[in-house]
């Protein structure tokens, strides 16, 4: 230390240079204090063991920060950012300023590039952080940009491309910009270790097949003319632009040349024809035909002009499975009286049912029209067949791409949803007959409840509808009385169904259910969540999804006390567990009377209920068998906690909106 004081320099560290002993009966606590960077001891070994472990903890360290000819040219001289690092950084601070995220796994050919980006964001709001998995960092950058409107950098070695799933379809889908830097090996190299080119495998060619964009930086030199080639790509399409680079390339530091510049993109036209757009606002100030508008992913902007569009025109709204709080029944603490529920393919609300039908029948298509706002109006977004659709339902779409207008749409607006709501509010003049007679029924659905009498029957364990509406009713109180907001998480299973459908939202949630529906990315998003959320997160699973994915518990309390406001926020997880992928075996319930034994058991993962603390954050398990107002209430209000609750319940295929067919039970009369 003396002399590295004397020649101003730091001490050369290495996994060798620090050593902790801890009291020998602290060894059911070690795996807390495990990192690679220390040597962790327990006292009580033998004195000669000890001391011939300190002498090789001296040659180990001695040996790797002294005399590794690898590490010498690095030692000798800071290394500045590499040059693929600083361009990228330069490209998203062009575009989005520090509102994007770096999403890294680490791994021998991109340490260098991800030490540099990390280094390129000390001080500054970007955030870096890794995951469980290579698939965990898409779905990571999805709830990102799906929630917070943040671009991302995700970087990954060699060969992980494979391992994204179908999560990158998600991506493009949502229209999320970014880049994703992967590792690869140079053509010429024989059959490469984890590499995605070689005689019989081209890995490019499948990222072309996604309909993504991609370049491949081969040599250093290359690098400003394909860095150019992919941030022009980032500017034309809203998608992820895959940069494949080799080891030398992503290493490379050279700095001259000139930096690389991002074209800004062109705003898109508006492409509604003024006949169209005439025809829809006469059939919203004139015609008193009942009106019911879907939301997709709004902005803060939008969401304000719908809200107040639809109260002034009586507009019934409704969110959907895939975005679910587009719309919401509170909005800033106050109650959305036009809200009606979902309407989905699965989890549709029951006021959303009783509005478009009469009993089981869809009422006329000249006493009401369906609007989808920022809908590709794909199977997901109704219960309802294609067949059906053009028959029996008046549609109105809006989607700014023309490709995007599904053939069954009766009045298609191509244009920027935003443009058309802006429209819509210069233009609003309902005539007031017309208002009276949408809100006649506005008022009567808001007077039927959203639950039957056997949805309230106890039992243990629970059915998923007693369970639900104990949970609404709470949750209701909560934010009626105290103004409680949550960011909600629905992984794909009955358990988001029903969370969907059953729990009112105050805001957006994440939904696995979006575009590929993947079990599990709900659940594998939450440590992100936890990490940039400005809410509480409420966050539903079954034990189908839990099953499929590797354990984030561990990463939960670390993400939530990086957060800047974690100390007075909580993330509450609810395991739904009964043993069975619940959603299947209802379908076989009402298709085939079949129990699909093999096919839909799961084996039991609950675990005990304990308290613990870590990383300063208290995490706590409970197990529910029967609904505990007390224990839910103290973890949704909790301050700088996480809960995670066993939910057990059995089985059931009633109501929930899982199908018209269970709309038309005896129950549900």
């Amino acid at each position: 230390m003396s002399a590295s004081s004397e020649q101003e320099q730091q001490p050369r560290l290495s996994p060798a240079s620090v050593v902790v002993y801890l009291p020998a009966q602290s060894y059911r606590e070690l795996h807390r204090c495990v990192q690679g960077n220390l040597q962790l001891r327990l006292h009580g070994s033998d004195r000669h063991a000890r001391r011939a472990d300190l002498l090789r903890l001296l040659m180990d360290h001695l040996e790797h920060a002294h005399f590794n000819r690898f590490l010498a040219r690095a030692i000798q001289a800071a290394l500045p950012p590499g040059r693929v690092a600083v361009e990228i950084n330069r490209c998203m601070r062009q575009c989005w300023g520090e509102q994007w995220d770096v999403h890294y796994y680490t791994g021998s050919m991109v340490a260098s590039l991800i030490d540099s980006l990390q280094s390129l964001q000390v001080g500054t709001a970007v955030r870096c952080l890794s995951a469980c998995n290579e698939h965990a960092l898409v779905v990571s950058a999805l709830a990102g940009w799906q929630m917070f409107r943040r671009a991302y950098v995700i970087v990954v070695t060699s060969g992980m491309i494979d391992e994204f799933r179908g999560t990158l379809a998600n991506l493009a889908r949502a229209g999320a910009p970014g880049l994703i830097v992967c590792a690869d090996s140079p053509q010429s190299t024989w059959f490469a270790f984890q590499g995605t080119l070689d005689i019989d495998h081209d890995g490019h060619a499948v990222i072309a097949a996604r309909g993504l964009p991609s370049v491949f930086i081969s040599k250093p030199d290359e690098i400003a003319a394909q860095l150019e080639r992919a941030f022009s790509q980032l500017s034309q399409h809203a998608k992820p632009v895959f940069v494949f680079a080799t080891q030398a390339v992503l290493e490379s530091r050279t700095e001259s040349g000139r930096p690389i510049s991002l074209q800004p993109v062109s705003s898109p036209a508006n492409g509604a024809d003024d006949t169209e757009l005439d025809a829809v606002m006469h059939l919203i100030n004139n015609e008193p035909v009942h009106l019911l508008w879907q939301c997709g992913a709004l902005t803060d902007d939008e969401r304000e002009l719908v809200y107040t569009i639809a109260g002034r025109a009586g507009i019934a709204l409704a969110d959907s499975l895939v975005h679910p709080g587009s719309v919401a029944p509170f909005h800033r603490g106050r109650r959305i009286r036009n809200y009606l529920g979902t309407l989905a393919m699965y989890g549709f609300s029951r006021r959303i049912h009783a509005f478009l039908h009469n009993e089981d029948e869809l009422n006329p298509s000249d006493e009401q029209c369906v609007f989808f706002l920022k809908s590709k109006l794909d199977q997901a977004a109704t219960p309802f067949s294609e067949g059906k659709i053009k028959r029996q339902l008046r549609v109105v779409q809006v989607n700014r791409q023309a490709r995007h207008i599904a053939p069954f749409t009766h009045i298609a607006l191509v244009m920027p949803v935003a443009n058309f709501l802006r429209q819509v509010m210069v233009r609003l003049n309902v005539a007031p007959e017309v208002l009276r007679h949408r809100q006649a029924k506005l008022d009567a659905l808001v007077q039927l409840p959203e639950t039957v009498p056997v949805d309230r029957i106890p039992t243990s364990p629970m059915t998923p509808n007693y369970f639900f509406q104990c949970l609404g009713g709470l949750v209701t109180a909560l934010i009626e009385r105290q103004d409680y907001r949550y960011l909600g998480v629905y992984d794909v299973g009955r358990g988001g169904i029903s969370a969907v459908r059953n729990v009112p939202r105050t805001g957006p949630g994440f939904s696995g259910w979006y575009g590929r529906a993947l079990m599990g990315d709900a659940l594998t998003a939450l440590p992100y969540l936890a990490a940039t959320s400005r809410q509480n997160v409420l966050a539903f699973v079954g034990d189908g999804a839990r099953a499929l994915v590797p354990d984030i518990e561990h990463r939960l309390p670390g993400c939530l006390a990086s957060n800047p406001l974690g100390g007075v926020l909580n993330v509450t997880l609810f395991y739904l567990n009964n043993g069975v992928l619940s959603l299947i075996q209802t379908y076989l319930d009402k298709r085939y009377s079949l129990n699909g034994k093999e096919q839909v058991t799961l084996l039991p993962v609950p675990r005990d209920s304990q308290i613990t603390t870590e990383e300063g954050v208290t995490v706590e398990r409970q197990t529910l068998a029967m609904f505990d107002v007390g224990a839910v209430h103290q973890a949704l209000t909790a301050r700088g906690c996480i809960t995670i609750f066993e939910v057990a319940l059995a089985h059931n295929s009633d109501g929930d909106g899982l199908s018209l067919l269970s709309e038309s039970a005896w129950s549900r009369q």
